[in-house]
């Protein structure tokens, strides 16, 4: 695993991650897109695994988040989902290996990100694949907000993007393991609050999609994973939005009874077996 910071076009220094593969020659390399108020050290486990099986993976602390928000002292404030997509363009073109499949990943607010990007994105087409982990669609129904403030978050956003605000986000939802619980309350690298423009983008560009059968652009296989007790992010719209995907080359896999990080539950070797499996069987 090696570290590095870039800068991005616009000049914010960005950290990031290589998971290398065992060999010189990858048999796939993956960019990774993180989720909300988190970052990539917490991926260390599961990608390490990917490495032996000799996929490469890349990922970034996005704006606002992990070390990336530190170093620019601007926690919770990305920019927005236009931004960070074109972030997305830039690893995937910086990272492309000729002749060897490129995969793009993304956990919660970034399989969101990672959705997105396969209905609009510009390098959609040059890719092999999606693999998009309990995407935030919807907020889950123990911790859903009144949809007045989430309508009220969106218009605000219009004249105070970077304003930010605080994120109630319970812990004890991501994962039954209470080791993992407990690691996320204490870390000081995960931000608890985020941007009028972040979290208006989150709530409104799935309904822009939808609206606009954006899904219909979606031509390369796509693997959807959800537990079906995630509080966080609504399983049920997870299912209805991978639904509407036209393409044939589709998995949607509930983890029965599982939380909003199924890398982090007890079932996390399954889960990302699972992962490495869809891989291979999509680069033979």
């Amino acid at each position: 695993m090696t570290e590095a910071w870039i800068t991005s076009k616009d000049n914010v220094d960005i950290y990031t991650k290589t998971w290398k593969a065992v060999t010189e020659t990858p048999i796939a390399t993956i960019v990774f897109v993180h989720g909300f108020g988190e970052h990539i050290d917490r991926y260390n486990y599961v990608f390490s695994r990917f490495s032996k099986k000799n996929i490469e993976v890349y990922a970034y602390d996005q704006r606002g988040f992990g070390r990336t928000a530190v170093r620019n002292k601007n926690p919770g404030i990305t920019g927005g989902f236009e931004v960070l997509l074109g972030d997305v363009t830039d690893a995937l073109v910086a990272k492309k290996k000729p002749g060897i499949p490129q995969f793009l990943m993304g956990h919660s607010m970034g399989g969101e990100i990672v959705f997105n990007y396969a209905c609009v994105g510009p390098e959609k087409d040059n890719l092999d694949g999606y693999i998009i982990s309990a995407p935030f669609f919807e907020q889950g129904e123990e911790t859903k907000k009144p949809g007045v403030l989430t309508f009220a978050v969106t218009s605000l956003s219009k004249v105070l993007p970077n304003l930010t605000t605080a994120v109630d986000l319970d812990p004890k939802y991501l994962s039954h393991d209470p080791e993992i619980v407990k690691q996320y309350a204490e870390d000081p690298l995960n931000v608890g609050v985020g941007s009028l423009k972040t979290l208006g983008d989150m709530a409104s560009v799935p309904k822009f999609l939808i609206n606009h059968k954006k899904y219909e652009n979606i031509t390369l296989p796509i693997y959807f994973s959800h537990g079906s007790k995630d509080a966080i992010a609504c399983p049920k719209a997870s299912k209805e939005m991978f639904e509407k995907i036209t393409f044939k080359d589709k998995t949607y896999r509930e983890w029965e009874g599982l939380y909003h990080e199924l890398h982090n539950e007890y079932e996390k070797d399954q889960v990302i077996d699972e992962y490495i499996k869809w891989i291979i069987d999509h680069v033979q």
